[in-house]
């Protein structure tokens, strides 16, 4: 179920609202800016606006972040890419899963735009092949956050401090993630010659 919903944080402040049948709250900023709070499906609406309003700040910041405009990725390169993903990524999220005494059921290459990474509850991992446009130190980032998600499947303090045995520094590279445009496919018309 999807909602759309006016925060009541002052102006321009809005937030898109999915309810599902998830245990927490949780806010997101896609790339295009929009502001998304994922909620429980029973949650009141004021715990969900006191929630967005408890992270105000976190949101200003992040919001408010120099982020350089979308790259761009030629169709003609996006198999390539593809490919370096099947080959790259699996063997390094088995290795930071290893580290855990884990393993993944499966690691997807996908066509994600919203997110680079993603776990399910059955341990299969799904990463984007946009992935592949990144410096390897973000590569690896992603594939130790997607691992830690497989003993931890949210962003507890739990989750954190697994993350940070895999990797120490792993703040630092999400930061630096943040500084980096998001990749994007080229659009299908541009491909096609028009």
């Amino acid at each position: 179920m999807t909602d759309a919903a006016g925060s009541g944080l002052g102006p321009g402040v809005e937030y898109r609202l999915i309810r599902s049948r998830r245990r927490t709250l949780s806010l997101e900023i896609r790339p295009d800016g929009e502001v998304v709070v994922r909620a429980p499906l029973r949650a009141p609406a004021r715990d969900v606006a006191r929630f967005v309003a408890s992270r105000r700040a976190w949101l200003d910041r992040h919001r408010n972040a120099a982020r350089p405009g979308p790259l761009v990725i030629p169709t003609a390169a996006q198999a390539a890419m593809r490919r370096e993903a099947a080959r790259v990524v699996p063997p390094l999220v088995a290795r930071y899963a290893g580290m855990l005494g884990l393993s993944p059921a499966a690691v997807r290459i996908t066509s994600a735009l919203g997110r680079l990474g993603s776990c399910n509850a059955k341990g299969g991992v799904c990463i984007s092949w946009r992935l592949m446009a990144y410096p390897v130190e973000i590569v690896e980032y992603v594939a130790a956050h997607e691992a830690a998600h497989l003993k931890h499947l949210n962003h507890s303090p739990a989750f954190y401090q697994t993350l940070a045995g895999l990797m120490p520094d792993h703040r630092e590279r999400a930061r630096t993630l943040r500084r980096l445009p998001h990749v994007v496919p080229e659009p299908a018309e541009r491909a096609g010659g028009t």
